[in-house]
């Protein structure tokens, strides 16, 4: 039996079968609405959990960088648990989105299934209750005291850059002032800041305050509505030949099993091959 606080899971995991895991083990678990992570388990300790689907459209969006931003914000140890296989997004791209993660100083594990994540969780819980019980975690930490722990704290909310990358910045440059003189283009020779990063630091330095009624809902990315619609594409390789298109990836499959040799199913979004037959 473990004996410590409650672990606090959100209530979006409520299905994953991992809370009903977590209680047989003999801990005490607390489903909740967390601002940030899906499970808190000790006083600075948060995981985050990315199934096979849900990975490679965060990715995609962009949302898993913000998502490390507000967890390393919020806790000093903050763990991504990528769960399964990833689908729907190219090998190359999460792989490369995932090294970017651990680049910016988040801990990256992975899991086989469900319950290999439940055998995760429940061991980083013990480790982390040694110390303290959980405390309830409505926002981030209390706002830091010392000016350089300040000074962290405002690029490491800038999307794409950590608390470990602020602190390089700012070893190197000296200063947050010093920084925005040197943003965008003097960032460049920084290890692991690159245009994108450079630029949104160049932003949130120098570009002009907007109120809040008027900002656009993320500058310089369209909205998600514009997006056009994901289908299942059926592909024969000729160049002639119109492709067969489908809503829902299941009937796509169902019509795969059926075709001929050499058909492809394709994801519209990505173009990644997603099942060749034959």
């Amino acid at each position: 039996m473990v004996e410590a606080g409650a672990v606090l899971v959100d209530h979006r995991e409520r299905g994953s079968g991992i809370p009903e895991a977590l209680v047989a083990a003999g801990l005490d678990v607390e489903l909740t609405d967390l601002p940030v992570g899906d499970y808190v388990l000790g006083p600075g300790l948060a995981v985050e959990r990315k199934g096979p689907t849900d990975l490679g459209a965060s990715i995609r969006d962009g949302r898993i960088f913000e998502q490390a931003v507000r967890l390393q914000s919020a806790f000093v140890q903050a763990v991504l648990v990528v769960e399964g296989e990833p689908r729907g997004i190219a090998e190359d791209a999460w792989r490369g989105a995932v090294c970017r993660l651990v680049e910016d100083g988040f801990t990256v594990l992975h899991s086989l299934d469900a319950e290999d994540t439940a055998a995760w969780i429940l061991r980083l819980a013990k480790r982390a209750r040694r110390a303290a019980p959980t405390l309830r975690t409505e926002g981030p930490r209390r706002s830091p005291r010392h000016p350089s722990a300040q000074a962290e704290a405002m690029l490491s909310v800038v999307p794409g850059v950590s608390t470990p990358m602020a602190r390089t910045l700012l070893a190197a440059y000296g200063s947050v002032e010093a920084i925005a003189h040197a943003a965008p283009d003097g960032l460049r020779t920084h290890p692991g800041i690159g245009r994108v990063r450079a630029e949104r630091l160049a932003e949130a330095l120098h570009g002009p305050y907007v109120v809040p009624d008027d900002r656009e809902p993320e500058p310089g990315r369209a909205l998600r509505e514009s997006r056009p619609p994901r289908r299942w594409l059926l592909t024969t390789g000729d160049p002639d030949a119109e492709p067969a298109s489908y809503d829902r990836r299941a009937i796509a499959v169902r019509a795969l099993r059926s075709a001929p040799p050499g058909t492809q199913l394709v994801d519209s979004l990505t173009g990644e091959v997603v099942a060749p037959l034959g």
